[in-house]
């Protein structure tokens, strides 16, 4: 039961004040409660002891004395309850791909992780098969959570009442990378990476830690402290300088060794044209046991969207967007530990799509009274066709830029081998300014005067490919915009055969699949089918969309 003092009404004063007053008084109780944590006290505590535990400060013991009204600070009586003010702070998700989700402690999931939420001190986070994850701290401090990857964040402590920030992470299992923002000198170990056998602690640097049953730790600049997670008597830390690793197990740390060099990626493409596949492959390192490589956005590698490891000198992954990108590859050592890192810039130009081809068929010999034919693309305006007489198209014979449809005659060429190549032309509707797509792979053709004249098949159309063993994914519908789907398939091989199909114009268009993983597809290229006989057995168009 509340009492409240019997009070004299004077004039323009509501009755009920005095019950406002006391609502008020709990609101801000409440509101006090809500930002604190509630802690039982237990022989031998102390307010050092605590506010060193919840604020990360040892010296802030005076505010749980002044939250609590506490006489002696001496003595705290074991059984009772103190509110202890809550100085956790948050990270932010910066950049996220792939499936990167919230644990609860038992693995399973609590929410996908999106971009720009903050994750609290005690959440688990966890990254699957080529996933990343960017966390930016208060002091732009960077931790990029790589794929396959488990990490607990221990403790986020930030404000006012811990001026230098306590960030340390637990790595259960996997990779991160981390950039840490310089700390005063008065608080060299801000930032700590604890695995099961040791513990990481740095001032300003760039390092890496990887964990499954040892654990490692390589540092690129700066400086690193390490120890063993539960340190014997004695047992020797050790401090590794830039250039140098080191690998831990439940027995110790071992000896420090020097990192491998960065492998070298001078010789890689820096333009692709419509790749199918996204190859690259570099020089073997001496001493490497396996590679770790990243595709990012930025030159910070902070925006990855591929992270995978391969225990060859290559990478092979399915292709991108349009756009510049970043590689970077590091080669592993025999313990394990990560060297430096390399970097190549590269560019994706794929769009406009070039046309598939309808005929002749590849190697087929024809005679001059025929015409070589290819697939429209939806939103062109013009074809650039190419002839030559060597693969390489060092010499070419014939030069045609501005097809307005995507056939050219074979008419005045004489008899011989020859390749033939075809790209396609749209308009920017920003710029007006014209695009001109890469050239479809060659496909090789004679030209005799007894041969028969080419002819397309309707529905049918091949592309040629310089890969082996790689599927695609194809997509018919009656519309441009594929609001809707006629068929889907997985192809083992580079053609496609809509001669099933009702008859009409069909929109078809085309991605590269590599395991699970799909790359983004083509523009759309258009295939008329005309009237079949019913007799003829349906092909897999016909069965319903997987």
């Amino acid at each position: 039961m509340i009492a409240v003092c019997k009070q004299h009404k004077s004039p323009g004063r509501p009755h009920w004040q005095p019950a406002l007053v006391i609502g008020v008084a709990l609101a801000l109780q409440a509101s006090a409660q809500a930002d604190t944590i509630s802690h039982t006290v237990e022989p031998g505590d102390n307010l050092y002891k605590l506010a060193a535990h919840y604020m990360g400060n040892p010296h802030a013991w005076r505010e749980i004395q002044k939250l609590n009204r506490i006489r002696n600070a001496h003595y705290l009586t074991p059984g009772t309850n103190l509110l202890i003010p809550k100085v956790s702070s948050t990270v932010t998700a910066s950049f996220v791909h792939g499936e990167v989700s919230l644990i609860d402690a038992a693995g399973n999931t609590i929410k996908a992780i999106s971009h720009g939420d903050q994750l609290a001190e005690g959440d688990i986070v966890r990254t699957s098969e080529n996933s990343y994850l960017s966390l930016e701290f208060s002091d732009k401090s960077i931790a990029r959570i790589l794929s396959n990857t488990r990490i607990r964040l221990d403790r986020i402590k930030e404000g006012g009442l811990v001026p230098q920030g306590q960030r340390v992470i637990y790595l259960e299992q996997g990779d991160i990378d981390v950039s840490v923002t310089p700390a005063p000198k008065r608080n060299p170990n801000h930032f700590r990476v604890i695995t099961p056998q040791a513990v990481a602690a740095v001032r300003g640097t760039r390092f890496s830690v990887g964990t499954s049953n040892i654990s490692t730790t390589s540092v690129t600049q700066g400086q690193v402290e390490m120890k063993q997670a539960k340190p014997a008597k004695r047992a020797p830390g050790a401090l590794l300088q830039a250039g140098q690793g080191i690998a831990a197990s439940n027995n110790g740390l071992g000896e420090v060794q020097t990192l491998l060099a960065a492998p070298d990626l001078s010789q890689l493409p820096t333009h692709l044209p419509e790749p199918e596949l996204l190859q690259f492959d570099w020089p073997a390192l001496d001493g490497s046991s396996e590679y770790q490589y990243r595709i990012a956005q930025d030159a910070n590698m902070e925006q990855v969207l591929w992270n995978a490891a391969s225990n060859t000198a290559e990478a092979v992954l399915p292709s991108l967007q349009d756009g510049e990108y970043l590689l970077a590859v590091r080669a592993l050592d025999m313990h394990g530990i990560a060297g430096y890192e390399a970097q190549h810039r590269f560019k994706i130009a794929s769009h406009p799509s070039s046309p598939w081809l309808l005929a002749p068929q590849q190697g087929q010999i024809v005679g001059s009274n025929s015409r070589l034919l290819c697939t429209p693309i939806a939103g062109a305006q013009s074809y650039h066709l190419q002839i030559a007489s060597d693969q390489a198209f060092q010499q070419v014979v014939a030069d045609a830029d501005q097809l307005q449809e995507c056939q050219y005659s074979l008419a005045s060429l004489p008899a011989g081998q020859y390749y033939w190549r075809v790209a396609s032309i749209t308009t920017d509707s920003a710029s007006g300014i014209a695009q001109h797509g890469p050239y479809s792979q060659p496909a090789n053709v004679t030209l005799d005067e007894d041969g028969a004249t080419a002819r397309s098949t309707s529905g049918l159309a091949y592309w040629n490919s310089t890969q082996q063993g790689i599927q695609y994914v194809a997509q018919v519908s009656r519309s441009p915009q594929f609001e809707s789907l006629v068929a889907e398939q997985v192809l083992d091989n580079p053609q496609i055969d809509l001669q099933s199909l009702p008859a009409g114009r069909y929109y078809v268009r085309l991605a590269t699949r590599i395991k699970q993983y799909t790359g983004p597809f083509s523009d759309a290229r258009i295939l008329e089918v005309e009237q079949v006989n019913d007799a003829i057995d349906r092909t897999w168009f016909d069965k319903p969309k997987s």
